[in-house]
């Protein structure tokens, strides 16, 4: 069995984007705790943290496809690195600020700003590992993504909870973060030798809008990872929002068992991630995510029959498998389904999917779960995820036909 490092990890280039990626992930998480605490601290409302939720998605929703379309015209490469030294350079002004009395309104535009930036960096990282890597080693090279991705969140997040409980300080967050992305910007401006520039540089903004959006109902595959997203964002929502009251309220386990059982999801993750990686060579991407989702929609409706520890700690363990088994597959079926040219478009619509059917999943979560309890709920939250995988399946099934049918006409082509 080959190893994941000796796929592409040995790969200079995929090595640094990996790098600044997994740096920069740990400093947003951070980052992400240490305002939740700030703000949670001085305000003492809830009102308040949620702002800071909305200011943080906002961008995604707005302008996430105009970012794409910008990524889609410019140097992918210096696109992360603007970026990256932009996003510094705020956390560096919310280190100063956060030395002081603490502002409100100036912590939300610097996190606003923070996301803005952020819509234009994702793209660009994503088009620029599609000419990094390989078309039949991005399953290999996204569960290595996937997986830093979950331990660098975990270790920003302690970090954040040590320095906060410990130092009873903020500022020395930001200035870590800042240092994060100084260093992601440097291990970008090291990947030489790939051509980082975009076709279409001279169409107009909104008519590059446009094209994407064409291109995206056009391509049953597409259209495909988009249901795949949206059904996925719908259905994890009631087990991030509703995990609480299920085990408190509703089985009436202490509250202590919290963190052990979301450490299940952690752990997961971790294992799944590797598993993917080491077995990347024999898994189809697209039977990865099917399969995946199927199994995840039973997993999470049968949530609603777990009452003990152990057995939410084995549905959790098998959720974070699960989930990062199919982020791994969306991300390699994105990779290499969708034309470079168009990445940073199809990009920017993925963004705005989960930002907007999350609001109405959380919403809906906490309505729903009122009227008719948390099992049923879940109970739902699989049935949505199993319907998206179906059709996800029948349109991943047009796509190969097509695809079939006109390999077909053009050897008839060559051989009349």
């Amino acid at each position: 069995m080959a190893s994941p490092r000796s796929a592409v990890a040995g790969d200079r280039r995929f090595a640094a984007l990996w790098a600044a990626h997994s740096v920069s992930t740990f400093g947003d998480a951070l980052t992400t705790l240490t305002l939740v605490l700030l703000i949670t601290e001085t305000t003492h409302s809830v009102a308040a943290v949620g702002g800071l939720t909305v200011v943080i998605a906002v961008p995604g929703i707005a302008v996430g496809l105009l970012a794409g379309a910008y990524v889609d015209r410019w140097d992918r490469r210096q696109i992360m690195i603007v970026a990256d030294v932009l996003r510094a350079a705020l956390l560096v002004v919310l280190a100063l600020v956060t030395r002081g009395s603490v502002d409100l309104p100036t912590i939300y535009v610097i996190a606003f700003l923070q996301s803005v930036v952020g819509t234009f960096f994702n793209p660009a990282r994503a088009a620029l590992m599609q000419v990094i890597v390989p078309a039949d080693e991005q399953l290999r090279a996204n569960s290595l993504v996937q997986t830093t991705t979950v331990t660098g969140e975990l270790a920003g997040v302690t970090l954040a909870g040590v320095l906060v409980a410990g130092l009873h300080t903020y500022w020395i967050s930001f200035g870590v973060d800042a240092a994060t992305f100084a260093v992601s910007a440097v291990l970008v401006a090291t990947i030489r030798g790939v051509a980082t520039g975009a076709a279409g540089g001279d169409t107009a903004t909104w008519t590059a809008v446009r094209d994407g959006l064409s291109a995206v109902r056009s391509a049953p595959t597409l259209q495909a990872l988009l249901i795949v997203f949206g059904a996925l964002t719908f259905a994890l929502a009631p087990m991030a929002v509703l995990l609480t009251p299920y085990v408190v309220d509703t089985l009436r386990i202490s509250t202590a068992w919290i963190g052990p059982i979301q450490a299940g999801d952690t752990a997961g993750n971790i294992v799944g991630g590797l598993l993917v990686a080491m077995l990347a060579r024999r898994l189809a991407p697209r039977r990865l995510v099917v399969t995946g989702l199927f199994a995840l929609a039973a997993v999470i409706a049968s949530t609603a029959l777990a009452t003990t520890v152990p057995a939410l700690m084995a549905v959790h363990l098998l959720f974070g498998l699960l989930t990062v088994a199919i982020g791994t597959g969306i991300g390699a079926l994105t990779q290499t389904e969708v034309d470079n040219a168009l990445m940073g478009r199809f990009v920017g619509v993925m963004s705005i999917v989960p930002a907007a059917v999350s609001v109405l999943a959380v919403a809906l979560s906490g309505s729903l779960a009122a009227a008719l309890g948390v099992r049923t709920v879940l109970v739902v939250a699989g049935a949505v995820l199993a319907a998206g995988a179906g059709v996800a399946w029948v349109r991943f099934r047009q796509a190969a036909r097509r695809h079939t049918a006109s390999n077909a006409r053009a050897t008839a082509r060559l051989s009349s």
